[in-house]
């Protein structure tokens, strides 16, 4: 981790051990969730969310996102039951936008 970033280092470690292909991205991008996990910070009470996408250029960047808790069950019925996500990123790696691919 070269730059300051709002993940805290235990959890950014973890996260890198699940994926350690995976980059922080330094420069907004977008592309398909390839993995993703829950992880949470117990000293700070902080649940973030993890996932590996392959961007546009070819690359696997890890991105995050701090998950509010009532939002918690939703976001993972969506997530788990998705077979194809899309999501956008800013230069830190925080998940802006994210759309989520359902089959018909």
């Amino acid at each position: 981790m070269n730059r300051t970033t709002p993940i805290p280092r235990s959890l950014f470690s973890m996260a890198k051990k699940l994926n350690p292909f995976a980059a922080l991205p330094n420069k907004p991008g977008g592309g398909t969730v390839k993995s993703s996990y829950f992880l949470r910070d117990v000293n700070l009470d902080d649940l973030f969310y993890f996932a590996t996408a392959k961007s546009h250029d070819g690359n696997l960047y890890l991105i995050y996102h701090v998950v509010e808790t009532p939002l918690v069950a939703s976001i993972t019925n969506i997530v788990l039951q998705s077979p194809f996500i899309f999501m956008t990123w800013d230069e830190t790696g925080r998940i802006l936008e994210w759309a989520a691919g359902q089959p018909k």
